[in-house]
């Protein structure tokens, strides 16, 4: 897959600074307001570590409103949570960048990290007694 690079300028004033974060499917694009970045695959759209989805955790302390629900008693937030900027950066969209690349890279070395662990569990069982004998004829 091509690298992905902006298709339409993400706008870097206050009063369009992204919200929302979307997957096109007909064009395999990122939509963050009016801004756009493509290609993005929908396997890069959806893919996930511990169960979250990538693109939309990073997105999440990156867009316009970044306040959490409050779960429980909690102490109240830090002001130096309301330090931030009131525009979307151009350093938001190179990291974007960078994210998106490392995504699709991993995705790439799925075939081969699938074939490694199937090569392992297939092979053969090490005793544990016998770790330190395997360990002297190797």
């Amino acid at each position: 897959m091509r690298q992905p690079k902006v298709t339409a300028t993400i706008p870097d004033t206050p009063g369009e600074f992204p919200e929302t974060i979307d997957w096109d499917v007909s064009t395999n694009e990122l939509m963050l307001g009016a801004g756009r970045i493509g290609p993005v695959s929908h396997a890069m759209w959806i893919y996930q570590v511990s169960g979250k989805q990538v693109i939309r955790q990073w997105f999440s302390y990156r867009k316009k409103n970044r306040e959490r629900p409050q779960i429980g008693d909690r102490r109240p937030p830090s002001p130096l949570g309301d330090i931030q900027p009131d525009h979307w950066l151009p350093e938001y969209t190179e990291e974007l960048l960078n994210v998106l690349n490392v995504l699709g890279l991993l995705l790439d070395l799925e075939p081969r990290q699938a074939d490694v662990l199937s090569r392992i569990v297939e092979g053969p069982l090490v005793p544990a007694g016998k770790v330190g004998d395997v360990e002297k004829s190797a």
